[in-house]
């Protein structure tokens, strides 16, 4: 029998041979790290709904979503309506618009934090936003985020996203600014009181409100409520980091979802309707640092000045109105969460009937899976949530890779070992995902790999 490995590289001769010659021109040959894969990616020529073509021809129902922006599915009517209308008026304004403002009235409409908006372009430029905000608020300068969260790639939060915690996730970042970031388990308040009392010049706490990895590794949601007040009661800025929560756990995102108000939120993905986007969001006070004056000794010396060529951009902002429209009538979010809550069922279901030591989970609209045991923290006990959120975080180990293949050659793409739902999915796409992780089950099982 053929390999998984060499069915799929037969099956994907022009991905293959697009991805040798990007190599020549872009390192790696990828574009994002997210998108590495051995022995190399898929091209994608187009997508609509819940579906996307590869270089080679081939269909898939897909999970990655814009990497979650699209909770509307690939190119929404609406939104390409409210694009191409934008297009005809203008790619660039160069200045404020209309939409610019109506778009951040609907943040703050939908966005429980939020009195005020300022836009970025994507969702770590946002981060990297509430954390000067933050320093410059407090006057301090350390920050305490979680292990396995992650908030972006500049300097201040590349430590701790993946073990070994104390080493930053990337060379080229200042021992000087990886000493400013504390980095402790999630879920463990008793580490963040200690935490707290240790250091003195803790600016702001950061963290993914419903779990590292985009809710690979689960929240209580109590440890946010005594999070809050924990924070709260010692003036410390807390930061929700809902570039994927926000808009998919419920129009407010996961501070609706939970009913836990933050002091800043940062935004993105679904804010813009699959158009690159970010912001950052708190109350007009907390804001008030970004508000120019006419004041030259304020503007020098207390001012952030915070530039960007694609802050508003109209494109964007019209897009991002039409989405947000949508979302704000909860279907679209209530659609996608029934369906992923289905999905889960029928593959917890599937495992069983293979006798396979495998676990679907997950909140709302998005699903993962995992190799291994049940686990306490999946059954709401968070008593030994580290060692789970190591087992979570390994998904199925060594088959990660093969489980994706196999998937992709039976019309599956999944974001590693799950993925987003959206609310253009259907049942017939569920029924053809549980065919395909039914044959990939037997395909891994026949090479020994499950």
């Amino acid at each position: 029998m053929t390999s998984i490995h060499d069915r799929y590289v037969a099956a994907n001769p022009r991905s293959r041979a697009l991805y040798a010659e990007q190599t020549n021109y872009v390192p790696g040959g990828v574009t994002h790290f997210s998108r590495v894969f051995e022995p190399f990616p898929l091209f994608i020529e187009r997508c609509t709904d819940s579906r996307k073509w590869d270089s080679d021809g081939h269909e898939y129902v897909d999970y990655w979503m814009g990497h979650g922006a699209n909770l509307l599915g690939h190119g929404h009517p609406a939104v390409l309506e409210a694009a191409h209308a934008q297009l005809d008026r203008g790619l660039h304004a160069g200045g404020e618009t209309e939409l610019g403002l109506e778009w951040a009235k609907i943040i703050c409409e939908l966005v429980p934090c939020a009195e005020q908006v300022r836009f970025t372009a994507s969702g770590g430029e946002a981060t990297q936003l509430a954390i000067r905000l933050a320093r410059a608020l407090t006057g301090k300068e350390k920050i305490l985020k979680f292990h396995f969260h992650f908030h972006g790639w500049h300097d201040s939060v590349m430590t701790s996203v993946d073990p070994p915690f104390d080493v930053p996730m990337s060379p080229g970042i200042p021992p000087a600014i990886a000493a400013d970031v504390i980095s402790i388990p999630f879920n463990d308040i008793g580490a963040v009181e200690r935490t707290l009392d240790q250091h003195e010049a803790l600016a702001a706490v950061i963290l993914e409100p419903a779990g590292g990895h985009y809710g690979a590794l689960p929240v209580n949601p109590a440890f946010l409520h005594e999070l809050r007040l924990l924070t709260a009661d010692r003036g410390i800025i807390l930061v929700f980091d809902e570039v994927v929560t926000g808009f998919r756990y419920a129009p407010g995102g996961a501070q609706e979802y939970y009913g836990v108000t933050p002091d800043l939120t940062t935004l993105g993905k679904i804010m813009g309707g699959g158009f690159p986007v970010g912001a950052l969001v708190g109350s007009r006070a907390l804001m008030e640092p970004l508000a120019p004056r006419s004041d030259a000794q304020w503007n020098r010396f207390s001012l952030i000045r915070q530039h960007g060529t694609w802050n508003a951009n109209p494109i964007s902002a019209a897009a991002g109105i039409a989405a947000l429209r949508l979302v704000a009538t909860g279907e679209p979010i209530r659609h996608a969460a029934e369906l992923a809550g289905q999905l889960r069922d029928d593959l917890n279901t599937l495992f069983a009937k293979h006798s396979l030591g495998a676990v679907a989970y997950g909140d709302v609209s998005i699903w993962k899976t995992y190799l291994g045991p049940p686990l306490k923290i999946l059954a709401g006990d968070f008593s030994t949530a580290a060692d789970d959120s190591q087992h979570l975080n390994a998904g199925w180990g060594a088959a990660n890779r093969s489980l994706r293949q196999a998937l992709l050659l039976n019309g599956i793409d999944v974001m590693q070992t799950g993925g987003f739902m959206s609310a253009a999915h259907s049942t017939a796409d569920l029924d053809r995902t549980i065919g395909a992780f039914d044959r990939a089950i037997q395909d891994l099982k026949a090479e020994g790999l499950v």
